[in-house]
């Protein structure tokens, strides 16, 4: 949220997707440097309390870096804020929380992008947390493998979040509502066809599969509390918006570990993915509604 703040003042609405696809990539490429960093510290004999100390040194390192180089406006060095999205929800600063909390509540279009938050939320947390273990279990992977494999979904989500930051950018007011109902549209079928797929019969099928709903939905996911967090709230309520956004996504989140486990067991891996598809096929239908508000105000024709 504090990052999304800072980026209200230092970029242009009209570049707002490819940035925040670049911060995004924090949490997929970050993540994967992060565990090869550390994997390289315990090859070389550090213990739980020596990869703590070098945390800690990583992380004061970073603070410094901020402390010295990050500005919170471009007005600290002598220059002009750039422009925020016209549509924002704040043409002025709000005067009370109570304000901006309300504000934000009377919006349909913002209510439907934490609901779909909720729901993509859901399906990147589930595949976060079952992937390894679908590719032991259903495909036969030793757990070196799986755990190999299962790289797939962040690496081509970071791909698809560059990609679709860039896209955005280029396809004007509703360029993100209609990438991520497309996104989860076609995310559904990708997801219906895992369902139905015999992996005793398809090694590689499933994997290529899974890499691919990754590709469709992880990109459309970037949006909703980075470009689309600063669409809403501008200079003014931008970090609220993200922090309301991704907050209610997680308890979406919280449904991705025994809620799962429990549909694996009493239907099968088949029947887990049956429920994800179900679930992206709500989301396209509260993404196909966000569509819908976007061409709306902007007065196109669906």
């Amino acid at each position: 949220a504090g990052v999304v703040k800072i980026t209200s003042k230092w970029f242009s609405f009209s570049t707002y997707g490819t940035v925040m696809g670049i911060i995004s990539l924090s949490y997929l490429f970050g993540d994967a440097a992060a565990r090869q960093f550390l994997s390289v510290l315990i090859a070389h004999g550090f213990g739980w309390r020596g990869l703590f100390y070098a945390a800690a040194a990583t992380l004061s390192a970073l603070l410094l870096l901020n402390v010295l180089l990050l500005k919170e406006t471009p007005r600290s060095l002598g220059f002009e804020e750039p422009p925020v999205n016209p549509s924002n929800l704040f043409e002025r600063a709000p005067q009370s929380l109570g304000s901006l909390l309300r504000t934000f509540a009377r919006s349909r279009p913002f209510g439907l992008v934490c609901l779909l938050s909720l729901g993509v939320t859901l399906m990147r947390e589930t595949f976060n947390l079952w992937t390894p273990t679908y590719f032991t279990q259903a495909l036969g992977l030793t757990a070196a493998d799986a755990a190999q494999k299962s790289a797939l979904f962040p690496l081509t989500g970071g791909l698809s979040v560059l990609l679709a930051g860039v896209v955005s950018d280029r396809m004007g007011r509703d360029g993100r509502a209609a990438l991520i109902f497309w996104g989860l549209l076609l995310t559904t079928g990708a997801l219906l066809v895992l369902a139905f797929m015999d992996p005793r019969t398809a090694k590689t099928g499933p994997i290529w599969l899974i890499a691919l709903v990754a590709f469709l939905m992880i990109g459309p996911y970037s949006y909703l509390a980075g470009a689309i967090s600063l669409d809403f709230g501008g200079k003014h309520g931008s970090a609220t918006a993200s922090g309301l956004i991704d907050g209610i996504g997680y308890l979406g989140g919280v449904l991705a570990g025994n809620s799962m486990a429990s549909v694996s067991i009493s239907w099968g891996w088949s029947g887990a993915f049956a429920g994800l598809a179900g679930a992206a096929l709500l989301s396209s239908g509260a993404a196909a509604a966000y569509l819908w508000h976007q061409r709306r105000s902007s007065g196109r024709r669906w």
